[in-house]
């Protein structure tokens, strides 16, 4: 049992949570999912494999300084390569720049692409291929993909080092996984301390463990806010956004 507090919440926490919320409210009606900085690109080319050659799925991993048209070189590489862009994933860190992209490519074209990948000016990016076998825990898993909790996070505060590691502790030792997190600090109002922000969305499978209490998770980090000087919200999502 938890013992009883008197802590008032300040209202910035909530609107932070409403603001989490309401981009995946929006994000059901557009049948997709994207989160703050956070864009999804989907790419509709035919792949140009002619001749039928074998293919194989890569996930190519790829940080540089951020700059106009970086994420349509990059496709363009892998479209004149003979590939195509399936998923993909991009995010905005500071001056940086982040993607990821699940990609269809002919196997005698893999290498030539990461040559042309590598030569790209102010970028990093990295290829591996990936694994077509459903084996052991990981085939477990996607067994079920039937969400039966789904929450918003929000954090506000104080910064303290550890404080991601802290909050993500909670969640995942309650059974819970992430989905999207997104952080950022800046000054305070008036100068001085630095505010830190998070906000993410999170869910549990079908069937919930018989342990899983989402009152008792909202309360450990609860707690955990009170100890950073921070508020720290888990709104529940309801049945539509469940399923965006």
């Amino acid at each position: 049992m938890f013992a009883a507090t008197n802590r008032i919440v300040r209202p910035v926490a909530s609107r932070v949570a409403l603001r989490a919320k309401s981009l995946i409210t929006s994000d059901h009606h557009n049948h997709k999912q994207a989160f703050s900085a956070a864009r999804s690109f989907s790419s509709t080319t035919i792949l140009q494999n002619s001749n039928h050659e074998p293919s194989k799925k890569l996930i190519i991993n790829a940080v540089g300084t951020d700059r106009l048209g970086i994420v349509h070189d990059m496709t363009k590489e892998v479209i004149y390569a003979g590939g195509n862009v399936g998923a993909s994933q991009a995010t905005k860190l500071g001056k940086y720049f982040s993607l990821m992209m699940l990609v269809d490519m002919p196997e005698s074209a893999i290498e030539g692409l990461e040559e042309n990948l590598k030569a790209m000016d102010d970028l990093s990016a990295s290829v591996c291929v990936a694994k077509d076998d459903c084996s052991s825990t990981a085939a477990a898993s996607t067994l079920s993909d039937k969400i039966g909790y789904k929450g918003a996070l929000s954090l506000e505060g104080a910064d303290h080092p550890g404080i991601v590691h802290k909050v993500t502790k909670i969640l995942s030792s309650n059974g819970l996984n992430i989905d999207s997190l997104e952080t950022t600090d800046e000054l305070a109002p008036g100068g001085g301390a630095v505010l830190f922000r998070m906000i993410g969305i999170t869910h549990a499978y079908e069937p919930l463990s018989a342990g899983f209490d989402v009152e008792k998770i909202k309360q450990e980090l609860t707690y955990l806010g009170d100890s950073l000087n921070c508020d720290i919200e888990l709104m529940d999502l309801d049945d539509d956004d469940m399923y965006a």
